[in-house]
């Protein structure tokens, strides 16, 4: 009776969903999800080797391989979510069109605009779950990556010190090791320069030394000590033009990299949501909080992203091609590398200052917009 009831009001029989949605619904959805896939396993490929190396060098075990891979992944949805929805909306449509099923539909009294509302539907969704990653997710997936590849770090610090080479950036030190043993962090025959204050720079040489972790109140920074045994220190005074040599039997040198330090373990992406909002009007550095409005804006506008893909996408997607896959993807790739290069420059722009981040952060999704409505509106024939 309800669903009699239900049927015969005329604005609820026009939201219904018909077959024509679910048909169109199944042309886009397939290659959206085989897109998400593809280009997940893409992006994930870059970054092969540097997994492999933590398993190999650090010996680090499978499920924090896995973690780590699933932290990567996530953090490629907001960039690959885009990609595949355009992808699949091209391909779909060009299926339709090459297959004359659009005119058909047409034939019928079916619109373009009709055609649209099924696949508007999945780019709200769409849209609403790349927001959440971008707002919330993801920040928290490169936080959570960070911190486990420090502490990874932390407890396989020596692997970083290449055998029979001089490595420099080694907690802003340079240091030499004739054997290093990663397994128990430990080295033969060290030598050491240490140039953090530049008033005193001093060279250790040591017989032996090891590396002992330490545990820290944040996950986002590296403490440990470097505990060297039989050696000599040589400092050298500049001011005083005073040189002292000082043997010793073993020797704790304190190393440690801060959360935050020089703003390479904390990045604006970073930053929670609720936090990043709070950033944005207490930070004392005004360069600081616009380059966290511009990353909040920035956030929202790549988020909305695939909402602003459905009239390029229809639009595009109704032109025949030879090969609909082939020239769905070499549009979809020519769109989303005008888009990005689109976002870049808006973000410079914004972080100099020269636009309010509000508005520059949004005119890649505006002039996108405009050109798949005039796409859009040639497809309404």
């Amino acid at each position: 009776m309800l669903t009699s009831f239900l049927a015969g009001i005329p604005f609820v029989r026009r939201i219904t969903p018909k077959k024509i949605d679910l048909y169109i619904l199944t042309e886009v959805l397939s290659p959206f999800l085989g897109g998400v896939i593809f280009f997940s396993f893409v992006f994930l490929m870059s970054q092969v080797l540097r997994l492999a190396d933590f398993m190999i060098v650090h010996g680090i075990p499978g499920l924090i391989i896995l973690k780590l891979t699933s932290l990567l992944l996530l953090s490629f949805q907001p960039n690959a979510m885009p990609i595949s929805f355009l992808i699949s909306i091209l391909v779909g449509f060009g299926r339709l069109s090459a297959d004359s099923e659009l005119v058909a539909m047409k034939a019928h009294g079916i619109s373009i605009y009709r055609m649209a509302i099924p696949v508007v539907t999945i780019a709200v969704l769409v849209s609403a779950l790349s927001l959440a990653l971008n707002l919330e997710w993801v920040p928290w997936g490169e936080r959570e990556f960070k911190s486990t590849l420090i502490r990874v770090s932390n407890t396989k610090a020596v692997s970083s010190i290449q055998e029979g080479t001089f490595t420099s950036n080694f907690f802003d030190l340079l240091i030499y090791a004739e054997k290093v043993d990663p397994k128990l962090n430990r080295m033969s025959h060290v030598f050491l320069y240490d140039e953090r204050d530049h008033k005193n720079p001093m060279t250790i040489v040591a017989q032996r030394g090891e590396l002992i972790p330490l545990k820290t109140s944040s996950k986002l920074a590296t403490s440990l000590i470097l505990r060297l045994f039989s050696g000599n220190i040589h400092r050298n005074d500049i001011e005083e033009k005073k040189y002292q040599r000082i043997d010793f039997e073993s020797y704790d040198l304190f190393l440690e990299v801060a959360e935050g330090q020089d703003n390479k373990t904390e990045k604006p992406k970073m930053v929670p949501f609720d936090e990043l909002l709070d950033r944005m009007k207490t930070d004392k550095d005004p360069n600081r909080r616009r380059e966290f409005t511009t990353e909040f804006w920035r956030r929202i506008s790549v988020g909305m992203s695939p909402f602003i893909f459905v009239f390029l996408g229809i639009g595009f997607g109704t032109f025949r091609t030879r090969s609909v896959r082939a020239g769905a993807i070499l549009i979809a790739f020519a769109v989303i590398l005008s888009y990005w290069l689109m976002q870049l420059i808006a973000t410079n722009l914004a972080h100099n200052g020269t636009l309010p981040p509000a508005l520059t952060m949004h005119l890649p999704n505006l002039i996108t917009f405009l050109i798949g409505l005039y796409v859009f509106k040639r497809a309404t024939w």
